[in-house]
């Protein structure tokens, strides 16, 4: 259940087709990608994030970000 004190930060959700593997993957764009920056067909590579951090735990993940693009 989501807190709805808690800001929240819309983001872009990026489908890459993995074509040797013939699956597609759906993941979150790296921050500071928008819908605006994308097209249908455009490379992307996976890179590192931040999901959530606290004093103790950093929580981590994966973003996907066109090819290029420093986010």
């Amino acid at each position: 259940m989501s807190d709805p004190e808690l800001p929240w930060d819309p983001c872009a959700l990026i489908a890459v087709e993995l074509e040797a593997e013939r699956i597609v993957v759906l993941g979150q764009a790296a921050p500071g990608v928008t819908v605006a920056d994308l097209t249908v067909g455009m490379e992307v590579e996976v890179v590192p994030g931040v999901l959530h951090e606290d004093t103790e735990t950093t929580w981590t993940t994966w973003h996907w970000r066109p090819t290029g693009v420093k986010a």
